[in-house]
């Protein structure tokens, strides 16, 4: 890959010049920046290798296949109907003034009701305030559900409405100059009376590098050619930019709990897919320290679990884990052996949480909502069985799924081998 050239900051002045300068040309300079600097490319939490061995199963008719592919079939005729997503259909403009930038509410913050104007605010960890799930956090959400989902089934049918749709999806919250977000998070979990965001608000984007993975599953379709990529690449480098430099990216990045994590996943897998591997080597060398003040010797997640929904947080920092771990594949860093000084490790961690998932033993912590999690639950308990080789990862899986284990999109992702004794178990009351 191209050694990314030497940067050299720009004064106030021209920074305030480029921030005027149209969005069509914003985007026309990215891409030929990204032409310059090299392109990148490949999966970041997916391999290659074993997609391609499933998607040789479902075409040779592998029963174990049926039922994950008939669901996703269902979800495809869903995300075929789905958006397109934009950030520049919310009502009005945050702060800045201009509609193309994300803007979100911070979600534990709420309105003061003893003040006629709500201020100064009140914090209730773990009561979600309801605006904060909607206008751009759910069109960010919404799309990578649709394009996560077209792209794999096109990857595994080849009906080519599935990449169209994908490819028009992508192009609408992030390409066309009309309706693109502009690559950075300012203004995300912005809190009442403020006027600006927070690092805390990166995690709104925590899922953009598994839209790296769709358009790689969208390789060979006309519908998404080499300018749509290379302007996706350009995309994500301005994005990586941002969060490489700014004082909210500085600000997750220290973050020691799951927001620190979900910072390095964004970090790591962005740059890989931008083909800036020194970068995502940087991000991967604080996991030790993560492990280290993350994860005690029995497994206990302390910063998550101080929290009022700590099977929650407990579940999605330990998903950060893993991906890092996946990511660390794809630079030949065995992560999945590291563990912090006092033997806490992401293995450990997910035992430690196996007696409380699904229909388990009641949890001895702060839940105060349902837990939900389900594909990040079957993404851990997946990962786990393969890369451990320990059955009762497996056998978790089966016992918090049940009936629909074998439906789950987990077996698409990482198909099982041919001497994988966690493979999907069909017709047998699982």
């Amino acid at each position: 890959m191209t050694a990314r050239p030497k940067r050299f900051p720009l004064p106030e002045s021209l920074r305030r010049r480029v921030r005027a300068l149209p969005l069509a040309l914003l985007l026309w300079l990215a891409w030929a920046v990204a032409a310059l600097a090299g392109q990148g490319g490949g999966f970041v939490f997916l391999s290659g290798d074993e997609l391609a061995r499933g998607r040789e199963a479902a075409r040779a008719g592998d029963p174990a296949m049926g039922p994950a592919l008939g669901r996703l079939a269902e979800e495809c005729t869903e995300a075929l109907a789905a958006g397109p997503f934009t950030v520049t259909a919310k009502g009005q403009p945050p702060p800045g003034g201009d509609i193309h930038d994300f803007a979100s509410v911070a979600p534990y913050w709420w309105p003061n009701p003893g003040t006629a104007d709500g201020l100064p605010p009140v914090h209730r960890d773990g009561e979600v305030n309801p605006a904060s799930r909607q206008g751009d956090v759910a069109a960010l959400e919404g799309l990578v559900e649709a394009v996560d989902t077209l792209a794999l089934g096109y990857y595994y049918t080849g009906q080519a409405a599935l990449a169209e749709r994908a490819a028009l999806l992508l192009r609408t919250f992030f390409l066309d100059p009309a309706t693109a977000m502009r690559p950075h998070l300012r203004f995300a979990q912005m809190r009442p009376g403020r006027p600006h965001g927070s690092g805390f608000g990166i995690i709104d984007a925590r899922r953009l590098p598994e839209l790296c993975d769709a358009a790689m599953l969208l390789a060979g379709s006309p519908a998404f050619g080499q300018a749509d990529r290379d302007g996706l690449v350009a995309w994500f480098s301005a994005y990586l930019d941002w969060l490489l430099e700014s004082p909210e990216g500085g600000q997750a990045r220290d973050a020691a709990n799951n927001h620190g994590s979900w910072y390095d996943v964004q970090v790591a897998g962005l740059a890989l897919f931008c083909g800036r591997p020194e970068v995502a080597r940087q991000a991967l060398a604080r996991f030790p320290a993560r492990l280290a003040g993350q994860i005690a010797p029995d497994g206990a997640q302390p910063l998550e679990l101080a929290r009022t929904r700590s099977l929650s947080y407990s579940l999605s920092n330990l998903e950060a884990l893993f991906r890092l771990m996946l990511l660390g594949d794809r630079l030949g860093l065995d992560l999945w052996r590291v563990a912090a000084p006092g033997g806490g490790d992401p293995r450990r961690a997910l035992a430690y949480l196996l007696p409380f998932l699904g229909e388990g033993a009641p949890w001895p912590y702060r839940q105060i909502t349902p837990v939900g999690h389900a594909g990040g639950t079957a993404l851990l308990l997946r990962l786990a069985a393969m890369r451990y080789g320990d059955p009762a990862f497996a056998v978790a899986f089966d016992r918090v799924f049940g009936k629909k284990a074998a439906k789950r999109r987990v077996w698409l992702l990482y198909p099982s081998g041919p001497d994988d004794p966690a493979a999907p178990r069909v017709g047998t009351g699982f």
